[in-house]
């Protein structure tokens, strides 16, 4: 989140003839089109700071505006998704450096996984955005049946059988699977048996979470169009005011 205020002090120093209201009215106008534009702005830096952004990282930034009883216009990340994790929660680590969160499908794995991470493998499907298949996520969730009861290992029971019978699930041509450390037993991945003796790694679990450098710098971008632009803008919404005010 980012705020942009206005100094009351110096706009009614050049707007003397004018009355309060009409004062805030005028700030509220540029603090708004101010806000708008560090959106603009966060959306180019995004292109060009991510390897082809996907629409809903592109859409995450969002201005609350101003009004003559608030003089302060917000710039936040939205916070819900109907689908998988809120742009403000995937984007933090971009913004502030440090470790990533669970995404929503490894929260769903945790049973299986022990709660860690997970980084596609060969076997997995990316999509134009550089992100593993929604579909290809969905259909591990439900072979897994991870989604309907979270408590039960199944992968356990269908890699044993599928060692036992030499087969895949009745009526597939794929099946997935937990694959585990010999020595330890710790999950290493998901993988998947493709055909008679073919296995595919899709998924890999690592321990820690991958931790990320400041990539998408929010403060600096937002800073730099006000800087810019708050002259102009104020200048504009200055005679607005005194053309509504005097016509």
């Amino acid at each position: 989140m980012f705020t942009i205020k206005v100094d009351m002090k110096k706009v009614q120093n050049s707007l003397s003839d004018l009355s309060d209201h009409a004062i805030k009215d005028a700030s509220a106008f540029a603090l708004n089109k101010l806000a708008k534009q560090s959106v603009f702005a966060l959306q180019a830096e995004m292109k060009d700071v991510f390897d082809n952004p996907t629409p809903f990282t592109l859409n995450a930034f969002y201005s609350k505006p101003a009004n003559p009883n608030n003089l302060a216009a917000t710039i936040q990340a939205k916070d819900y998704a109907p689908k998988g994790t809120p742009a403000g929660e995937y984007l933090k680590p971009q913004i502030f450096g440090g470790d990533r969160p669970l995404k929503k499908f490894e929260k769903a794995l945790a049973p299986l996984s022990g709660g860690q991470y997970a980084v596609p493998g060969p076997g997995a499907r990316i999509n134009g955005y550089g992100n593993m298949s929604q579909g290809q996520i969905i259909q591990i969730l439900s072979r897994l049946q991870v989604m309907r009861d979270p408590s039960q290992n199944v992968a356990v029971k269908t890699l044993n059988r599928l060692r036992k019978q030499k087969k895949v699930a009745r009526g597939a041509q794929t099946d997935y699977f937990v694959g585990r450390d010999k020595g330890n037993g710790r999950p290493t991945g998901i993988y998947q048996l493709v055909g008679k003796g073919r296995v595919v790694p899709v998924l890999f679990f690592i321990p820690r979470a991958p931790s990320y450098h400041v990539r998408l710098k929010m403060q600096d971008v937002v800073e730099d169009v006000v800087a810019r632009k708050a002259p102009g803008v104020m200048a504009e919404a200055i005679g607005k005011a005194v053309a509504k005010a005097f016509k």
